[in-house]
């Protein structure tokens, strides 16, 4: 069997948004249904976003590597102090209220807005926005803690959806939790690729074997994630 290829402009995939946004749609199987499933979660996700932002915050501030971010920026949010360091920075500060408020428009956003070139560009300014290449020359979040906040995210939507199917809440029995979860793997899939466009140096990819490799790799990954769900709840 001969399988119709679609040709790709890599070199517009690092260029253009929409054309990379496309691609992994395309890739991963992201579809109208994907969305519809996402939208359909926000009266579920609603009530526990302001649990979701404060564990993924607890969890920031349980590592050094990524606490000392936040402990950097203090001045230029919180009243200046003398006694204070790392281990005694707490999650009280002004700082941190702005920085969850912010965590928590997002997913918010991601429930009920449409997925357009606004989208696009919310989900872009996630990775720019953590990085110099963004010209935010204070902030330097390397891509490991990006990634590893990001999968813990997507670990606790998961749970908090799959909380709800298992509860006697109404409305539960009919949700459909294993297409949502899905759905959401494959989103956050495309979220991960956004940040990690602010990681890639364009002049390295020009004469490297791996030049074509990074995005479909990350395009497998949440295909197979997604798959993955899939079959562990289908049984």
């Amino acid at each position: 069997m001969t399988i119709p290829v679609q040709h790709i402009d890599e070199d517009k995939l690092y260029t253009d948004l929409g054309y990379r946004y496309q691609y992994l749609c395309d890739f991963i199987g992201i579809t109208e249904e994907d969305i519809t499933l996402i939208h359909g979660s926000a009266a579920v996700l609603g009530p526990k976003v302001e649990g979701l932002v404060d564990a993924v915050y607890d969890k920031l501030f349980a590592f050094s590597s990524t606490k000392k971010i936040f402990f950097k920026e203090r001045s230029k949010y919180d009243a200046p102090s003398t006694e204070e360091s790392l281990d005694n920075y707490n999650l009280n500060k002004p700082q941190i209220g702005m920085r969850k408020s912010s965590l928590k428009r997002f997913i918010v956003r991601l429930v009920t807005k449409p997925y357009d070139g606004d989208m696009l560009a919310e989900l872009d300014r996630m990775g720019r926005i953590h990085t110099p290449k963004g010209g935010r020359t204070s902030i330097n979040v390397e891509l490991i803690h990006m990634q590893a906040l990001l999968a813990y995210l997507q670990d606790a939507l998961i749970s908090t959806l799959f909380t709800y199917k298992n509860s006697c809440e109404e409305g539960s029995e009919e949700f459909d939790a294993e297409g949502t979860v899905r759905a959401f793997c494959k989103v956050l899939a495309v979220q991960n690729q956004f940040i990690c466009r602010w990681y890639e140096d364009p002049a390295s990819r020009v004469n490297s074997p791996t030049r074509s490799t990074f995005i479909p790799l990350l395009a497998i990954t949440g295909a197979l994630t997604a798959a993955i769900t899939y079959l562990a709840v289908s049984k």
